[in-house]
């Protein structure tokens, strides 16, 4: 794919059309498909100051990222810690993409913030970036655990469970991670995470994803592209992911 097709194939994707069929579009799982976060650890979990060339660059400074830097695909992935279905695909679908996609070296998986959900989505998103922050280069596998302990923290029936003693206490109790840190970091640094919350959902509304969970999959060589919106099923991304890698 010369300049050219690979500018078209973007420009497409951010006008909102899909690029590669990807069988369905929106989807959220309704069964439990079997695995959970608690069996799978990434191999390989880094920090990186770059900027990818997606669209008008996807910034990954200060974004948790899963997998090998030099992995061909990148997969965009827009969470929010009060959506349900970004829990559904933690749990059930993420464990099967790690094991056979990001551990393998041929994907890595770039989590952005998409506030939506509810009035404590932004502050639950800073809370999970300055546990990012303080733990990204010592022990990163920190905030694999805090962030699966977040999401376990989600209770059925309303957002009301989100707020400053919940996430206070997750943080308080998952090792590795310094509360005082934590906290200073939200008083120092929080206004200017929520500028970088606020540029992860622009990229996101550019490229049509309008909640959450939302990933765009992007082949970083031939510069093809296409979305999924909803915790579809493994065999869904593996298709997709797939796809890309192909095109």
């Amino acid at each position: 794919m010369d300049e050219e097709d690979k500018s078209v194939t973007r420009r497409a994707l951010l006008a909102g059309s899909v690029t590669l069929a990807f069988g369905g579009g929106v989807a959220y799982l309704a069964t439990d498909s079997g695995g959970s976060e608690d069996d799978y650890r990434p191999a390989s979990f880094y920090t990186s100051d770059k900027t990818t060339d997606f669209g008008n660059g996807v910034d990954l400074t200060g974004r948790p990222i899963v997998g090998e830097r030099d992995a061909p695909l990148d997969i965009y992935y827009w969470t929010d810690y009060l959506c349900p279905f970004c829990k559904e695909f933690e749990t059930k679908t993420l464990p099967e993409i790690g094991r056979n996609y990001l551990d393998t070296g041929d994907a890595r998986l770039v989590m952005l913030g998409y506030p939506n959900i509810g009035e404590y989505s932004e502050p639950a998103a800073v809370w999970g970036r300055c546990v990012w922050a303080q733990v990204a280069e010592s022990d990163p596998m920190a905030f694999w655990n805090w962030n699966g302990a977040a999401f376990d923290a989600q209770v059925a029936g309303g957002n009301d469970w989100a707020d400053e003693e919940t996430f206070r206490e997750i943080t308080e109790q998952t090792s590795g991670v310094n509360l005082d840190s934590v906290e200073e970091c939200r008083e120092s640094r929080g206004e200017a995470i929520r500028r970088n919350l606020d540029a992860d959902v622009d990229v996101a509304l550019s490229a049509g994803i309008q909640g959450t969970p939302g990933f765009v999959i992007y082949n970083r060589e031939s510069g093809a592209a296409g979305k999924l919106i909803g915790a579809h099923p493994y065999e869904n991304f593996a298709d997709a992911l797939d796809q890309v890698r192909e095109a």
